[in-house]
């Protein structure tokens, strides 16, 4: 599976760094996902779970309280 840049970032933090398959993220209107090629988006986030799948086997989670999500040029960012 095609493989993106995933920046997961709090104040004064960096929470994850690297190449994923897919996030999932809890959106304000809903859980979304994103793949390599998204498309350009920023979203705001809500209270809830991100899934970081590294590979098919090997994921990573994170509990958020709110953040943002921004996609562009095949890289994604997180602030939380």
């Amino acid at each position: 599976m095609k493989k993106f840049h995933l920046t997961v970032a709090k104040i004064n933090e960096l929470a994850f760094a690297g190449e994923v398959e897919s996030v999932s993220l809890p959106g304000i209107d809903g859980e979304m996902t994103v793949l390599a090629d998204h498309e350009a988006l920023i979203s705001p986030l809500r209270e809830g779970t991100i899934v970081i799948n590294e590979t098919k086997d090997n994921a990573t989670t994170f509990s958020i309280s709110e953040g943002t999500l921004e996609v562009s040029n095949n890289k994604a960012t997180v602030l939380i």
